[in-house]
């Protein structure tokens, strides 16, 4: 049960710590019930679809139930949400969901995707259209820290990517280039929260948590990757650092 708990609903509540995460930072308006919803819910169905039946089904009934809370949005947030669905929809190839085409099927393209729609959703969706301008360092950064992430997944699987022919730029570049390609990611989102400060949106100390875990991701994914037995965990651990992140900002902003 505790495994089907976090394959199942871990991502939806990492993907609504880091929509939380953008209001803390620049001190919008909360998110509604609405718009957690609807993220917790399609993030929950974008990433299990396609699972085995146990996952599947539970994955499509909270499929309708981000329908049923994307009907309750605003005009803007409806409209802020179509870039994010068209690249997952292109992440995927219409006629075989699933099974590595689309843009899957194109290594550099693969994460970068990922990436953006991540940042479209947790980044720009949760702040008024008229601050957009201000949010592109923090979207930035965003997008770096899950591009990040998105290599670690792709280290985790590599097994079944080389078995099933899957093409990634893991793969590509090798582990060892993959590592550095994580940390210059990791170190990009460190530079963007500095502007951030520079520009006065968040105090230094905020800085100084997003720096420590970002730190602390840079090592806990090598040491995650090193996990043997069931991969989902490794995931479950990598995800994690996404609560970690929204955690330490959150105390920060306590001091």
């Amino acid at each position: 049960m505790t495994r089907w708990f976090f394959q199942l609903f871990w991502i939806g509540v990492c993907a609504t710590a880091m929509l939380w995460q953008t209001h803390l930072l620049l001190n919008t308006p909360a998110p509604t019930y609405w718009l957690c919803g609807f993220v917790f819910s399609s993030t929950v169905f974008a990433y299990n679809f396609t699972a085995p039946p146990r996952r599947r089904w539970p994955a499509w009934g909270f499929g309708l139930l981000a329908v049923f809370c994307f009907l309750e949005l605003t005009i803007v947030h409806q409209l802020t949400v179509f870039l994010p669905a068209l690249i997952w929809l292109m992440y995927y190839d219409r006629y075989r969901p699933g099974h590595g085409t689309g843009l899957r099927d194109y290594p550099a393209l693969k994460p970068i995707a990922i990436s953006l729609a991540w940042a479209g959703v947790t980044v720009l969706l949760p702040v008024p259209l008229n601050e957009w301008t201000g949010t592109m360092p923090l979207f930035v950064g965003r997008a770096a820290f899950i591009f990040a992430l998105a290599l670690a997944y792709d280290l985790s699987d590599q097994p079944y990517d080389i078995q099933h022919g899957l093409n990634t730029l893991v793969l590509k570049i090798g582990p060892r280039q993959a590592f550095r390609l994580i940390d210059a990611a990791l170190l990009l989102t460190a530079l963007c929260a500095g502007t951030l400060v520079l520009l006065d949106v968040f105090e230094l100390k905020t800085w100084i948590a997003i720096c420590i875990s970002l730190l602390f991701s840079a090592f806990a994914i090598r040491w995650i990757l090193a996990w043997t037995g069931w991969p989902g965990w490794r995931k479950a651990g990598i995800d994690g650092l996404m609560v970690l992140q929204f955690v330490l900002i959150w105390i920060s902003l306590q001091l």
